[in-house]
């Protein structure tokens, strides 16, 4: 059986690659809504491309989540090494 520290790595690692993908299926989400929908207006153009953006930075936070995630698995096989 693995040592608490370990199973404790691996659940964090667990939980946020977890919020990773809630982040990027969200941002997905509204990204998709706002594009099905047919608007019109003087700000439509702008608020189009705040969602992209904001899809655009969730991405990154998602990627950097993940790679959290990665390192914290890493470390776990690590302290499993003799």
């Amino acid at each position: 059986m693995p040592p608490p520290e370990v199973e404790e790595l691996k659940s964090r690692a667990l939980k946020i690659h977890k919020l990773a993908d809630d982040v990027e299926k969200l941002a997905n989400t509204v990204h998709t809504e706002a594009a099905k929908m047919d608007w019109s207006g003087p700000l439509t153009d702008r608020v189009r491309g705040e969602i992209r953006t904001w899809k655009s930075r969730c991405g990154t936070a998602a990627s950097l989540l993940r790679e959290e995630a990665d390192r914290l698995n890493a470390e776990a096989r690590d302290m499993l090494k003799p």
